[in-house]
Parts: C-alpha cells; sequence; structure tokens
C-alpha cells in the first residue's frame, strides 16, 4: 500500500459538481487532491458532473456508480454531500447505496466522513 508522511493511503475517486470552465475545473480538482491527500486519499480518478440536474437518476451519477461498482475505490471524496443531491430521500439511498459497496464517503466540506447523512469524524 501507498503510503504519504508515513500514513497507509486509500484509494480515493474524486466526485466534482460544477459547471465552471475546464480550467477552474482543474484548479479546483488540484486542490481536492491535495486536500484529500492531507487526510491519507489518493485520488486516481475524477467524475465531474458539469450538469444543472440535481437527480440521482441523471448520466454522471450512473457513470460515477458504474466505476465505484467494478473498482476497489475504498472512499468517494466529495466537496459536499448535497453534489451528490439535494433531495434527503435521494441522499439517503444514495449514501446506503455507496455505504454497501464498502465504500466510505469523505466530504471535504467537513472534512469528515459520511454515512446515512450522519458525520463522523475520521
Amino acid at each position: 500500500m501507498k503510503k504519504y508522511n508515513g500514513k497507509e493511503l486509500y484509494k480515493g475517486l474524486l466526485f466534482i459538481k460544477s459547471m465552471m470552465s475546464m480550467n477552474n475545473v482543474n484548479r479546483q480538482k488540484e486542490l481536492d487532491q491535495t486536500y484529500a491527500l492531507s487526510v491519507g486519499i489518493e485520488c486516481e480518478q475524477t467524475v465531474v458532473d458539469d450538469g444543472a440536474s440535481t437527480s440521482v437518476d441523471r448520466p454522471q451519477m450512473r457513470q460515477l456508480m458504474e466505476i465505484l461498482e467494478i473498482s476497489d475505490y475504498k472512499v468517494l471524496v466529495v466537496e459536499d454531500i448535497y453534489e451528490i443531491t439535494r433531495n434527503p430521500e435521494d441522499l439517503k439511498s444514495m449514501m446506503e447505496r455507496i455505504n454497501d459497496l464498502g465504500v466510505t464517503i469523505f466530504d471535504l466540506g467537513t472534512m469528515s466522513a459520511r454515512y446515512n447523512n450522519y458525520a463522523i469524524e475520521c
């Protein structure tokens, strides 16, 4: 397993919901990767959702779930948990689906792991 500052690194997938230009998205991606690395998560891949929809039934969310289902990612890194969806029932359902895959959701906004819409410190 890779290490950073003496810590084991978890393999993470970064999810960014943004309608910014690709230059700004790339800058945000670099910042998010740095923050994630500081807590031991190495984001090897990024899924960018540039759509206006917040429905969980959107192409980028389907892509995200497909990647999580076939990969060995241990952590999904988000800037804000509500980028997945703002609907509380849909969010709880998505969090349960992601957690059931053995994937922890890490919210950069609160710098904490999220389970079923409750913050748990790492």
